[in-house]
């Protein structure tokens, strides 16, 4: 069943990948119409999120930004799903790399990278990447329920130079890199809400008490590894730039939390830019500060 499911969905995926992009952006535009007005797609929690985040806007300006965050979503969707059936240069085509030369920098004096970033813009076309620079780049992954589409999802990364290492095992697999000194840029996404039980430090995002995983920071240090944010910024429809921008080119002299720190600043300034970009229907704020609180209380 698992098996004829995977057959259905990836060939209607690749009659889609056929469409030009005038067809493939009205279908958007029609999944957009059934998102926001007929099933109402988590826009509660996008509402509450915005409000949260923007209390000094006004309930037309909220309103504003829902529907274009949904019209993006709907691109979103689309674009991901077609995207990993396009040709190295037909991909390339979709995101433009301002900088590569901070990267490639880098990877001269053999330095690992931590590369960060947000569920903003089109973060899947950064499988892309080590199509544009020196580097070899490990994505993280967490493996899918069903083997078949776990295999596309990592034929499809792989089919850009893409590394996909399951997230159990990535600090595994970075200290062997370097132990081999082989310099290699890893991909984190720097917003994922923490379950309760793993939170360890909370930090001000977006005006809010928010905590936020360590990982990066953790790895950053072990791994004596550069760190840079990925910005993504939405062109126009189907159309994505990326610039580096560099968070250390060594943890040593940082305090602890401070790359934490750098790396959800830059984050918080390029939502403000254009707040319908980031990912607006995930609980962010889902967890208490006060609780927290109140809980490790000594």
């Amino acid at each position: 069943m698992k098996f004829l499911g995977y057959i259905i969905s990836y060939s209607f995926v690749w009659l889609l990948h056929l469409l030009p992009d005038t067809v493939l952006y009205l279908l958007s535009d029609l999944l957009y119409l059934l998102m926001y007005h007929v099933v109402g797609y988590r826009k509660k929690v996008v509402y509450d999120n915005l409000e949260k985040a923007f209390p000094e806007y006004d309930k037309s300006e909220i309103r504003r930004i829902v529907k274009k965050f949904f019209h993006h979503l709907s691109d979103l969707f689309l674009e991901s799903a077609v995207f990993p059936f396009y040709s190295k240069s037909k991909a390339l085509k979709r995101i433009t790399y301002k900088n590569p030369e901070l990267l490639n920098e880098l990877y001269s004096k053999g330095k690992q990278v931590m590369a960060v970033l947000g569920h903003y813009g089109n973060w899947e076309y950064l499988s892309t990447l080590g199509l544009a620079i020196d580097y070899p780049v490990v994505a993280i992954y967490k493996p899918l329920r069903n083997r078949h589409f776990d295999r596309m999802v990592q034929k499809n990364r792989k089919a850009y130079g893409v590394i996909p290492v399951p997230m159990e095992k990535i600090a595994r697999k970075l200290i062997e890199y370097r132990k081999n000194s082989t310099p290699v840029l890893t991909l984190f996404l720097g917003d994922q809400r923490p379950q309760f039980h793993q939170i360890h430090y909370w930090t001000k995002f977006m005006g809010r008490e928010t905590p936020m995983f360590l990982g990066t920071e953790k790895l950053a240090r072990k791994l004596d590894a550069a760190v840079v944010f990925l910005k993504i910024r939405k062109l126009k429809r189907g159309r994505y730039e990326v610039e580096a921008e560099l968070i250390c080119e060594g943890p040593e002299d940082l305090k602890p939390f401070e790359i934490t720190d750098r790396h959800v600043r830059i984050l918080e300034n390029l939502i403000r830019e254009e707040p319908a970009y980031w990912l607006w229907s995930h609980r962010r704020w889902k967890h208490s500060y006060e609780r927290f609180r109140q809980e490790h209380k000594e």
